[in-house]
């Protein structure tokens, strides 16, 4: 029985199919309503279910390639019917874009995302979902929790209740109050978090800003959208659930989906892990439509696309800034496909525009003949620039896209160009410069580290999630860094710090205080009168 089990293993080795672990029993959350979102996670997910992993799905969104998984039960949150797959919601219509990154409008972004968290999580309990899960715990325990760390915390009651150990995923550069929770350095001087976006080395005054953000944002987490999270535990399961606890102290990874190539090296840590272009798959860059072939093979110059998202509608443009686009764009050689949504499409020359409602954007970005992606900043489009080697052109509009339009231009690879600026000298400046053959150069040697690995994004993110699903708690235990225990008193050395400079201080205010004394001097006699002469 060794011997065939031997070369049962030997016989998938060879035909390069990893030995099986015991299938665990994964549940994974993710009730974030934006299809972008859960476009990182479900390459994992999928994968989980090929190898044979019993996968229990609660989401806002439907994976299309969930029936043909027997194993992967989805357990929606969203409306009969509703398929955000290809659409377009105008979330942040262009003209309400955030062209500044002051501390007020961070803080109001914060808001908005609070208040969208919330809102979330009450359709999460409402769902029924969640005592559905309970239930089938008692009969067929979970092995972990996945679910996305984003802008609430209210799933992390599963983890509490079924003493599980969790991954978090970040779809977005990591937001700041999750540093904290696995010992990850946010240093102000130079690390960015999702919310800021500043160019090149920090200038004193954005490092202030930095600092600021950095610090405000966490504390009002912990004591504002966490404490409302707890309070909705009680309300709908009516226990007592510390959801900031339970985050610190059974997180064994937070997958991230960036690499340093595109957001810069940083100190780590060892539960952070990074898996940028995840989500970007074979299948994905075969989906090019026979419009868009056709369009391409004419297309001997080149093409540039232009896409900003599926948060925002590019027809919701200003007509002013519409305007100085097309003129630049019908007076420059290459040849323009762009993602609208709208049922009327711009006036323009037909066979230089091809207007289309849904775009197979990885599949485009990596043909030969696109030479330049006009982007929001997204990070999955900007991720899907890098992997096929294209500049960019970036518009960010709201959140993180300030910060990874910053990110491209640091590195050479594009240009930031905000929407108030769009302008018809603007615009035409940025493309004669962008047509400069550096940045093409740049994109090419940046993606070739971007998709240089020693493990694909996939192969990391499934080692780490087999690996939890097979040491449970033990390894979230042994994975966290003593550091998370500590007050800031502590963890900053602020007791040596001061019990080095106390003396020093002392002696300095000693030592002041002796020299303000007057040297005493000893008493003189007056000089006397001389005496008269006879």
């Amino acid at each position: 029985m060794w011997l065939r089990s031997g070369v049962f293993i030997a016989f998938l080795g060879i035909l390069g199919i990893p030995p099986q672990i015991s299938a665990g029993n994964v549940l994974a959350v993710y009730p974030h309503f934006g299809f972008s979102h859960f476009k990182v996670v479900m390459p994992i997910l999928n994968e989980l279910a090929t190898r044979g992993h019993d996968i229990t799905v609660i989401s806002y969104v439907k994976n299309p390639q969930a029936e043909a998984l027997p194993n992967y039960e989805e357990l929606l949150i969203s409306a009969p019917g509703e398929d955000q797959s290809s659409t377009t919601i105008n979330l942040v219509p262009l003209t309400e874009n955030t062209p500044t990154r002051s501390l007020g409008v961070l803080i109001r972004e914060y808001i908005a995302l609070h208040e969208e968290g919330q809102k979330t999580c009450e359709h999460l309990f409402a769902s029924g979902h969640i005592e559905t899960v309970i239930a089938r715990h008692q009969i067929k325990p979970y092995d972990l929790l996945l679910t996305e760390y984003f802008n609430s915390d209210c799933q992390l009651a599963l983890a509490k209740l079924m003493n599980l150990s969790i991954i978090g995923l970040s779809t977005c550069a990591l937001m700041p109050y999750y540093y904290d929770r696995i010992d990850l350095p946010d240093t102000p001087a130079f690390i960015q978090s999702e919310f800021v976006g500043f160019a090149g080395q920090l200038k004193w005054h954005e490092r202030l800003l930095n600092f600021a953000q950095a610090k405000l944002l966490k504390f009002l987490y912990k004591y504002h959208s966490n404490r409302a999270d707890n309070l909705l535990i009680r309300k709908y399961l009516g226990v007592e659930v510390d959801v900031e606890e339970v985050a610190r102290t059974q997180t064994a990874f937070i997958f991230g989906n960036q690499h340093y190539s595109l957001m810069g090296s940083r100190p780590q840590s060892l539960q952070f892990v990074e898996i940028g272009g995840v989500h970007i798959t074979k299948q994905a860059k075969r989906e090019l439509p026979e419009n868009i072939t056709n369009f391409l093979d004419q297309s001997s110059e080149g093409v540039i696309f232009i896409s900003w998202g599926s948060m925002v509608r590019a027809s919701s443009i200003d007509e002013d800034k519409l305007t100085a686009i097309l003129e630049v764009l019908q007076n420059q050689p290459l040849r323009i496909i762009w993602k609208w949504e709208g049922d009327e499409t711009p006036k323009t020359d037909p066979s230089k525009f091809l207007f289309v409602k849904w775009a197979p954007q990885i599949a485009l970005l990596c043909h030969p003949k696109i030479k330049l992606f006009w982007s929001h900043g997204g990070l999955l489009g900007t991720t899907e620039s890098v992997h096929c080697g294209k500049p960019l052109l970036v518009t960010p509009i709201y959140g993180d896209q300030f910060l990874n339009a910053f990110s491209v231009q640091n590195r050479g690879m594009g240009l930031k160009l905000d929407y108030e600026d769009i302008t018809i000298p603007n615009v035409k400046q940025a493309f004669t410069e962008l047509s400069k053959k550096s940045y093409s150069k740049r994109s090419l040697q940046i993606s070739k580290i971007f998709n240089e690995r020693q493990k694909t994004p996939l192969e990391l993110a499934i080692w780490s999630v087999e690996h939890v699903i097979k040491h449970g708690l033990v390894a979230a235990e042994l994975l966290q860094s003593p550091g998370i225990e500590f007050n800031g008193f502590i963890y900053h050395s602020v007791d040596s710090i001061a019990l080095i400079f106390a003396p020093v201080v002392l002696l300095i205010i000693i030592l002041s205080c002796l020299s303000r004394r007057k040297p005493s001097t000893p008493a003189t006699k007056k000089p006397g009168k001389k005496p008269k002469r006879s």
